[in-house]
């Protein structure tokens, strides 16, 4: 797991991110950072994530957008 951080870490400090990832599992369980680093990578926009998901059912929401 700590390659993985450690790569997506990389990107998100290339790009100017603020927030980088401590726990992979915990950091990304909402989808907004993992749209972050789509994001980044792919260089396009994610369209429809709520960037601040409060409940579960929002966050299933902003993570079911990268399964689709």
């Amino acid at each position: 797991m700590h390659i993985y951080t450690d790569w997506a870490n990389h990107y998100l400090a290339k790009s100017g991110h603020k927030r980088l990832i401590k726990d992979l599992q915990q950091d990304i369980a909402d989808g907004v950072l993992l749209a972050e680093i789509i994001q980044i990578i792919a260089n396009e926009k994610v369209e429809d994530i709520n960037g601040c998901p409060r409940s579960h059912s929002q966050m299933v929401r902003v993570n079911s957008v990268f399964v689709l």
